[in-house]
């Protein structure tokens, strides 16, 4: 792992809420990669199925809300991103300017990608809204043979940073 994968930092997470600035979550390196196996069994994968190197984990009053684990990068031009939630809070500009800035900035990629079930409506829509591009179809990848969709996003294409 080149020290550009480790030079992510904490950051809190704040929205206004009647014109008042609120903490919603603050946003952790999970250096220890602690979250893998939670996230692994909220999906439904083995633990052992991603090569994870680096987490982002969301936190709100103390609970786990949700992390993003970045894997599979290929010869540090990519990486590949598997989210987790359970809370929608943790979707505010802040986490993504982070999120994208650790992917394009920190770690040098240039591409970013992300599988979604076909079947998950609501995953599909955030991933088109926050400017990934359809690339394909994988037929009957999950174990119950839902097809998933390949989104990737060029660092030319991003918006947050």
């Amino acid at each position: 792992m080149s020290k550009e994968r480790e030079s992510c930092n904490a950051a809190p997470c704040v929205v206004q809420v009647n014109n008042r600035t609120k903490i919603v979550s603050d946003v952790l390196f999970d250096k220890n990669l602690l979250t893998v196996p939670w996230v692994c069994r909220g999906l439904g994968i083995p633990s052992d199925s991603l090569r994870v190197f680096m987490a982002l984990a969301f936190v709100r009053n103390g609970r786990l809300l949700g992390s993003l684990l970045f894997h599979d990068g290929y010869a540090e031009k990519d990486v590949w991103w598997t989210l987790y939630t359970v809370h929608p809070l943790w979707c505010c500009r802040l986490f993504l300017t982070k999120a994208f800035r650790a992917a394009f900035v920190d770690l040098k990629c240039q591409r970013i990608g992300v599988l979604v079930r076909a079947d998950n409506v609501r995953s599909l829509k955030l991933v088109r809204r926050l400017g990934f591009k359809e690339e394909g179809r994988l037929r009957q990848l999950c174990a119950d043979k839902t097809d998933c969709l390949a989104f990737s996003m060029l660092k030319e294409e991003c918006r947050w940073l």
